[in-house]
């Protein structure tokens, strides 16, 4: 059990190491006790020592993101984050509708099951391990089909193998 005499020793420790504060001392030594009270005490040897660290590292954590957030509000005051605004062009409009239908095209090429391969671990970001769970099929044969499948893909997309473009 922490008595007050216990919290007035580690809040006069940690005035000594951040004075007033910020971070405040009180507040450190009340969250300390609030870590401790969280965990079984069985296995401390010190519980005043163990306070005064879990209070120091708490106040380092609180002087670190103060910092972190200063040097943001400086960045953003400063105008440096001012967004690069792209111009949307009716040739990127065209360029990108193009992009698309060739990417249709080429999922058309694919098998179903590829397809269902491709659209589970690309899209919904499966593992094999769920859909084989889903589908029945062997870990082995969805990574071979997805090899196959994206291979086929970039071909069908890209079919430059120096990236000149078509």
């Amino acid at each position: 059990m922490i008595t007050e005499r216990v919290l007035g020793r580690l809040t006069a420790r940690l005035r000594r190491v951040y004075g007033d504060g910020p971070p405040e001392p009180e507040d450190l030594a009340q969250a300390a006790v609030e870590k401790l009270a969280g965990r079984a005490t069985g296995d401390i040897e010190n519980v005043d020592a163990y306070l005064f660290r879990t209070a120091v590292n708490m106040g380092l954590n609180q002087i670190e993101r103060a910092r972190v957030a200063r040097r943001y509000a400086e960045f953003v005051l400063t105008g440096a984050h001012a967004p690069v605004v792209e111009e949307t062009t009716p040739e990127d409009v065209y360029s990108g509708r193009e992009r698309l239908e060739r990417l249709k095209r080429a999922l058309n090429t694919l098998t179903p099951k590829q397809r269902t391969i491709v659209a589970r671990s690309r899209l919904r970001g499966e593992t094999y391990a769920e859909i084989r769970a889903a589908t029945g099929w062997s870990e082995a044969d969805i990574s071979r089909q997805l090899k196959a499948a994206l291979a086929r893909l970039q071909d069908e997309l890209d079919p430059d193998p120096e990236g000149n473009g078509r």
